[in-house]
């Protein structure tokens, strides 16, 4: 399960990118040019966010969005409006919006506002709860002996519900999947209903970490029209999950081993201590140490996190559990495209089974996703499972280098374009396929990060 999200507005261009960015983040996207068409998407299957034109032309997205209230109408609104039109924004919240957008829109805006929304309505905990590893597939028992070593430790570390853990391993390997098992073996006796808010740390812009962590009052700053419960807030009671944890900036960091030592915070602007108890997981694919030594991120915050420190291992070192993730997988991707009973033949494992996976399970994701769709019969045979695409030159394993490129065949430099299809392709992957967070790193636009994906071939 995954949110879905209808985009109403008259603006061709804006519904394609808002498309792809919103379909990028992992929502279900549909669109409408008019508030007729809306009207018709929303009786079929009523969107759990709607982002609302206020002027179409066939009527006003005020009168509609009251028409949604009057019928009890569950989904979450986010008005759009003219660029300083106040009045019209105050209108829309009184009419029942949740929240408000003006012209123009910047599309990381409007991801991070629809993010903040729907924690804030509790939505996401709910989906995240429900969505049975939607990232990376259905929980599997593990074969391997790593692994099994692995579920053993977060076992162990479930019993005391609000001791830090600190993952860590390669860019998809699955630590958000270790995370949210961690969260059912802890709360699942105690309080099914407890949350588990994800937090990606590497896609939040930095000025924007400490209202996010910690929430705001009415006017902490500018756009602090209403006050704001943080994502630690929303937490409380279960677990905090702190991806890519080290990309945090280091003031923020400073606050966060604060709130850690106490489990007490204020919201910005505020001046009232609030305690909460939660369990925090951090997870990171780079080397803590050496991000410590080069000044990058604190020793003290990493000590305070790394209390439980869990490593999880690459796929190429838990081969045992390829056969039963890549079952897991086509079981998985069949009953979603409709191939149920798909299976895979002896050639098709002997393949799966012979790759290193430098992706890791998320590659394997990837693979058997492709492969799903492009089964003729029953059974998947070895010429579906299509390894190596969409990527880059695997970077050989130079250590401390975060990105590398091989020569050609003949020994021939690659040329610039190879260079920066591998680079960005290596950028996607440490930011485990967020293309928003990939567009901050590179310092381009998401617009332009889209057309450098469909020009280099990695879409």
């Amino acid at each position: 399960m995954t949110a879905t999200v209808l985009v109403v507005d008259d603006e061709a261009v804006f519904r394609l990118l808002a498309e792809e960015a919103l379909t990028g983040e992992g929502f279900e996207v549909r669109t409408a040019d008019s508030l007729r068409r809306a009207r018709a998407l929303i009786d079929e299957a009523a969107p759990d966010v709607l982002i609302l034109d206020r002027r179409l032309p066939d009527g006003d997205g005020i009168g509609f969005l009251k028409a949604l209230q009057a019928e009890g109408s569950a989904t979450i609104v986010i008005v759009v409006t003219a660029y300083g039109d106040v009045e019209n924004a105050v209108e829309a919240l009184k009419a029942g919006a949740t929240d408000y957008l003006t012209k123009p829109i910047q599309l990381t805006d409007l991801i991070i506002k629809l993010h903040k929304t729907i924690e804030t309505r509790g939505l996401k905990d709910r989906l995240k709860l429900a969505r049975q590893g939607n990232n990376l597939g259905p929980s599997v028992e593990p074969s391997s002996a790593a692994m099994r070593a692995v579920h053993e430790r977060l076992m162990s570390v479930a019993k005391s519900a609000l001791t830090p853990v600190l993952m860590e391993g390669a860019s998809g390997v699955g630590k958000q999947r270790a995370a949210e098992l961690l969260h059912t073996l802890t709360w699942s006796e105690k309080d099914s209903d407890a949350p588990f808010v994800e937090v990606n740390c590497a896609a939040l812009p930095d000025h924007l970490v400490e209202s996010e962590l910690f929430g705001h009052e009415k006017g902490a700053f500018t756009d602090a029209r209403s006050t704001r419960r943080g994502l630690i807030e929303l937490a409380a009671g279960g677990t905090l999950f702190l991806d890519e944890v080290t990309e945090l900036p280091l003031h923020s960091q400073a606050k966060l081993l604060k709130f850690l030592d106490s489990m007490r915070f204020r919201r910005l602007g505020g001046t009232r201590e609030i305690a909460v108890d939660l369990r925090v997981v951090a997870a990171t694919n780079q080397d803590v140490p050496s991000a410590v030594a080069a000044g990058k991120f604190r020793a003290d915050l990493y000590h305070r996190l790394a209390v439980f420190l869990l490593h999880i291992p690459p796929l190429r070192e838990r081969a045992a559990d390829v056969p039963d993730l890549a079952r897991s997988f086509v079981s998985f991707f069949g009953t979603r495209l409709g191939k149920r009973g798909l299976t895979l033949d002896d050639d098709a494992l002997a393949a799966l089974r012979a790759y290193d996976y430098p992706g890791n399970v998320r590659e394997l994701r990837n693979v058997i996703e492709r492969a799903v769709i492009l089964a003729k019969g029953s059974a998947i045979r070895g010429d579906e499972i299509l390894l190596h695409q969409g990527r880059g030159p695997a970077p050989p394993e130079i250590e401390g280098a975060f990105f590398a490129i091989d020569l050609d065949g003949g020994g021939r430099p690659p040329s610039i374009d190879q260079i920066e299809r591998a680079y960005v392709a290596r950028i996607l992957d440490h930011t485990g396929g967020h293309r928003t967070a990939a567009a901050q790193v590179l310092g381009i636009s998401y617009p332009t990060l889209l057309k450098r994906l469909r020009d280099l071939g990695l879409e």
